[in-house]
């Protein structure tokens, strides 16, 4: 019986260097990009979530941005990360510091396919090419008044205003 469990563990290991392994080849086409910790909090103040508002954090990374609203604002937090090694990390991270909390989701799914309308508030740290795809995909699926903030990049084919946060900026969207 051990050897059938050093079996699963050796399995496990190199199941996640796999992953690590494609996930560095992935980044290296498409780089990480990620709020800087020292201004989450400032940044979040901004969002004005009320507790039964959902807010969701599309390409969440290591999920910084997620677990700080949902701390501050107490509402539901989705995150949603195609990273393997991120998303491994993140839910290790939720098992341990909030299992049973289901106010907080961290979700392995392309943020092009997920139906937007449920969320109240969204929030973007990614690239103009991939803000300017999601453009149209707001303005057809988030019902009025809904809000998306974007960091330091502003969404083309959307008006909104630039908002300061410390030495950087965020943008703020209400549709």
């Amino acid at each position: 019986m051990p050897n059938g469990l050093a079996l699963a563990v050796n399995i496990l290991i190199v199941l996640f260097l796999l992953s690590y392994i494609v996930s560095m080849i992935l980044n290296f086409f498409s780089p990480y990009y990620a709020t800087p910790k020292k201004l989450v909090k400032e940044i979040i103040k901004k969002f004005g979530i009320k507790p039964n508002e959902k807010f969701a954090d599309l390409g969440c990374g290591d999920g910084r941005v997620v677990w700080a609203t949902h701390k501050m604002f107490k509402c539901e937090s989705v995150g949603y990360e195609i990273s393997p090694v991120l998303l491994m990390m993140i839910k290790l991270s939720k098992a341990v510091y909030a299992p049973f909390n289901k106010k907080i989701k961290f979700v392995e799914e392309d943020f092009f396919k997920v139906d937007l309308k449920g969320y109240d508030v969204i929030y973007c740290c990614l690239p103009e090419d991939v803000l300017e795809l999601l453009s149209n995909k707001f303005k057809k699926e988030l019902k009025k008044g809904s809000r998306v903030y974007s960091y330091k990049r502003e969404i083309p084919n959307l008006k909104g205003k630039k908002i300061e946060v410390g030495k950087q900026h965020i943008f703020e969207y209400i549709l």
